[in-house]
């Protein structure tokens, strides 16, 4: 077999590099400035930062009817829907470590959660109710 010839090597660390121009400069366009920290702090909150987005009562319970076996958790509301069901199912998902859906206006955490569950929503501010 022939031996393949070495290519040469790009230059990366000249000021002539293609590498140094912006996609910014290619397309003709300026770039946009840098923001500060202090910007950053006096914009308005996403919506995972919304206040007000837990309900004031929830209950608990344990099913395992229709689920060929597993047990979950689910949580429904008292006083009706949060604003951010999605959200909250998110946020309580993350904390407890498990997985889980939306399902009718409750959420479903798989797995049996609900002292745990518990624990999460009282540190909340929010008075849990176990039912069944």
């Amino acid at each position: 077999m022939a031996k393949r010839e070495k290519t040469g090597r790009i230059d990366v660390e000249g000021s002539s590099s293609p590498l140094e121009v912006s996609l910014g400069a290619l397309l003709g366009k300026e770039e946009a400035p840098e923001r500060t920290g202090k910007e950053l702090k006096n914009d308005d909150p996403g919506p995972r930062q919304k206040k007000g987005t837990l309900p004031g009562r929830v209950i608990l319970s344990r099913e395992t009817k229709g689920r060929g076996g597993k047990t979950v958790t689910a949580v429904s509301f008292r006083e009706g829907v949060p604003d951010d069901p999605e959200g909250l199912a998110k946020q309580l998902r993350t904390a407890l470590g498990c997985g889980g859906a939306l399902e009718d206006g409750r959420i479903i955490l798989q797995g049996d959660q609900v002292e745990r569950a518990s624990a999460w929503f009282a540190a909340k501010g929010v008075k849990p109710t176990k039912g069944n």
